[in-house]
């Protein structure tokens, strides 16, 4: 027999699951089309991204967040001229209206120069930490690390762009 207390905390379980997936999934796709104001919409008001800092190295990392107002953490994107994240696995630990989890993405990122295009391709993951605020989940932090990292000489076939 079924257990009705079991069922209604599965259901709940996976609709966070899923919600917590549209997150991950809005987050690529915000920085993708470079859409500053649905990226801002994702984190809560005190929310961080901790990112490698550029130049590598002992260099430490870089925090961006609502108070420096979120275009900035896009500037680390300025030199590209499109990308493209592919959200791959996405592990969550549901507590409550909290939550922590691991996203694998791949980004590739187009750089013109010199009248040659370079595709840089990454292997990140993120370390998230969520919160539920209402009736949605948003990023409390995000922290970004690269895995590897390929360069390839690519030829441009159509106008893809942010």
């Amino acid at each position: 027999m079924l257990d009705a207390n079991r069922v209604q905390s599965g259901s709940a379980d996976l609709q966070d699951r899923i919600a917590l997936r549209a997150l991950v999934d809005s987050y690529a796709h915000a920085v993708d089309r470079w859409l500053v104001e649905l990226f801002a919409s994702l984190f809560c008001p005190d929310g961080q991204l901790v990112v490698p800092h550029p130049a590598g190295g002992d260099h430490g990392v870089i925090v961006f967040d609502g108070s420096d107002g979120w275009s900035r953490a896009f500037s680390a994107l300025a030199p590209c001229s499109a990308t493209t994240h592919f959200v791959g696995n996405h592990l969550v630990s549901l507590d409550g209206d909290e939550a922590t989890g691991e996203t694998y993405s791949l980004a590739h990122e187009l750089v013109e120069e010199d009248g040659t295009t370079t595709m840089l391709v990454r292997a990140i993951r993120y370390a998230d930490a969520y919160v539920r605020s209402g009736d949605k989940w948003l990023f409390r932090s995000r922290a970004l690390t690269i895995d590897w990292q390929d360069s390839r000489l690519v030829t441009r076939l159509g106008h893809g762009s942010r």
